[in-house]
C-alpha cells in the first residue's frame, strides 16, 4: 500500500477521534467559554493559508521561492495552531480538539503535497 493511502487512513482516524472528543466536550459542558483570541487568530491564519493554496498564490513566485514559502508557512501555521490548541485546552476543550485536529490534518496533507512536489 502506498504511503499516501496510509496518510488518508490516518486522516480519517484523526477526524473520527476529533469528532468523538468534541462531542464528549459538548456533553460534559466544557465548551461554554468563549475561545481565546490566540485560537481565533490561529484558525484565521490557517484558513488564510488554505485559501492561498487553493487560489495558487504560491505559483506566482518562482519555483524555489514558492516551495520555500509554502513549506515555511505551512509548517509555522500548523505549529502555531497546535500551540494555540494546547493553550485553549484549559479554557474550551471543544475548540482545542477542533483546532488540534485540523492542524494535524493540515500537517498530513502538507506531507502529501511535499511528497508529490518532490516527484519529478
Amino acid at each position: 500500500m502506498p504511503l499516501t493511502q496510509y496518510i488518508y487512513i490516518l486522516t480519517g482516524i484523526i477526524a473520527v477521534i476529533m469528532t468523538v472528543f468534541i462531542i464528549r466536550a459538548f456533553i460534559n459542558g466544557k465548551w461554554k467559554l468563549r475561545p481565546s483570541r490566540l485560537s481565533l487568530v490561529a484558525f484565521m491564519v490557517l484558513l488564510l493559508h488554505w485559501g492561498f493554496v487553493l487560489v495558487e498564490v504560491y505559483d506566482l513566485f518562482s519555483v524555489p521561492v514558492g516551495n520555500f514559502l509554502f513549506d515555511f508557512i505551512w509548517l509555522s501555521t500548523a505549529i502555531f495552531c497546535l500551540l494555540a490548541a494546547w493553550k485553549e485546552s484549559k479554557n474550551n476543550q471543544a475548540v482545542a480538539w477542533f483546532l488540534g485536529g485540523i492542524s494535524v490534518i493540515s500537517l498530513l496533507f502538507g506531507f502529501i503535497l511535499l511528497g508529490i512536489s518532490g516527484m519529478e
